[in-house]
This record gives C-alpha cells, structure tokens and sequence, in this order.
C-alpha cells in the first residue's frame, strides 16, 4: 500500500474516532444516541477511544514521516503526546531526531532540552539512557565523532546490550579513523548474540566496513549471510549485506 493510500485511510479512521470522541464527551453514546451509562463507563470508554484514536495519530505521522512531509509529520506526533502523555519524553526525541534529519540543529536541540526536563521526574535508567542518546544523536548530526562516541559509550556502561547504541559507538570509532576497532566492536556484537544483533543496519555497517578493510570482503559477506540464513530464514532482506 502506497504512504498516500494509507494516510487517506488512516485520516478517515482519525475522524471516526474524534466523532466518538465528540459524542462521549457530551454525555451520549458513541453512535450520537441518547446513552444511560454510568459516569465512571463513559470514562472508562473516553480513554479506550482516546488510546485509539492516539494510535491511529501515530501511524498517520508514521506515513507523513515516509512522504517526507516533516511539517505535518511533527503536528501528528505532537497530538499523540495529548492521547499518551506517559510517552512524551520518547515522542520529543523522536520529534528532535526528525529536525537533525533534516539538518535543523537548533530545533532539535530544543527538544531534546524538553526531553531533559520531563525525564528528570522519571525513575530507573531509561530517563538517563534517552537524555544521553539525544546528546549523542545531536554530537553526530554536528560531525562531532569524538563526544558523540562518549555518550554511546556511557549507555553502554549503563545498558550494554543496548543495539543502537553499540552501532552508532562503531560508526564513530570509523569516522575517528579507527576502522580496525570499529569492525572489532560490530563483529563482537554478532558473535555474542546473533539473534539479537542481526538486523539490517548492523549488517550494513559491518559489510561496509569489510569493504573498506579488506579486498577478501566477498568471502566475509558470505559468512554472516550464512550466520543469517540460520537465524533468520528465507524472509530477512540480504540487500544489506552488498552481495552483489
């Protein structure tokens, strides 16, 4: 289905649910009638199609985000966070990441200093872990090698099977000059736990670093897509392994 078609379809389901919304807000039944409900089964039925209507919001982003149509993309995730405010901080950082995408640091930066703020009221590691995977996400969309491998690495140290972070460390030991490293971290990460490990971006980054360390890379591409055929059958995308 085409970003297009879809978005269409999900716009039609947004209004739906609104329209619920809209009828339960003012004391009838979802379908517009009169309603005898008790007020806490008309709450209760508030936040089930105001959780809907938040996940219906977030895939319309989702599309807008594959049009390229940022603007609109943003607006959409925006309106999530009123639906699922216990999900702010995550939908902040993603708002700023779209900015870096597009090259507005600024931006982006400003919101991950929201995010900052939020998560100072949250327990355990995962405020922490998302304040300095913004930091290093920012660090990376300045060319800023040095401090954004810093920051991947002090995840690390908090939560060390953390895959994105342990990609993106690699990445910025390759764009430091130190390929050797690098392909020594990517090619531990798959060995310690191929089922865990083994997906696109990864493979990507190891089958190009093979490319740049070696003229044997075709012998080396051969094994990790045999590594996996055994983990992940006949439906995993081998596109990112280069073969051809």
């Amino acid at each position: 289905m085409s970003p297009n078609l879809c978005g269409w379809l999900l716009l039609q389901q947004e209004s739906d649910r609104l329209r619920i919304l809209a009828h339960l807000e003012q004391g009838l039944a979802e379908d517009g009638s009169k309603s005898s409900v008790t007020q806490e089964n008309r709450q209760a039925s508030v936040q089930l199609w105001r959780s809907r209507l938040g996940r219906v919001t977030c895939s319309m982003a989702n599309c807008l985000l594959l049009m390229k149509d940022y603007v609109l993309a943003v607006g959409a995730y925006r309106s999530v966070i009123q639906c699922h405010p216990e999900q702010e901080p995550q939908l902040l950082s993603g708002i700023g990441r779209i900015f870096l995408q597009i090259g507005d640091i600024k931006t982006a930066e400003k919101y991950f200093q929201d995010v900052e703020k939020v998560t100072q009221k949250l327990d355990g590691p995962q405020g922490k872990i998302m304040v300095l995977m913004n930091r290093a996400f920012l660090h990376l969309g300045q060319n800023n090698f040095e401090e954004a491998h810093r920051f991947f690495t002090e995840i690390l140290r908090i939560e060390p099977t953390n895959a994105v972070a342990n990609n993106n460390a690699a990445v910025c030991l390759l764009y430091l000059g130190r390929l050797k490293d690098s392909l020594r971290q990517l090619e531990a990460m798959v060995q310690q736990d191929p089922g865990h490990y083994l997906h696109e971006s990864v493979l990507f980054n190891l089958t190009t670093m093979y490319e740049l360390e070696s003229s044997r890379s075709a012998q080396k591409k051969q094994a990790l897509l045999e590594a996996v055929a055994s983990k992940e059958g006949d439906s995993f995308n081998t596109q990112c392994l280069k073969l051809a």
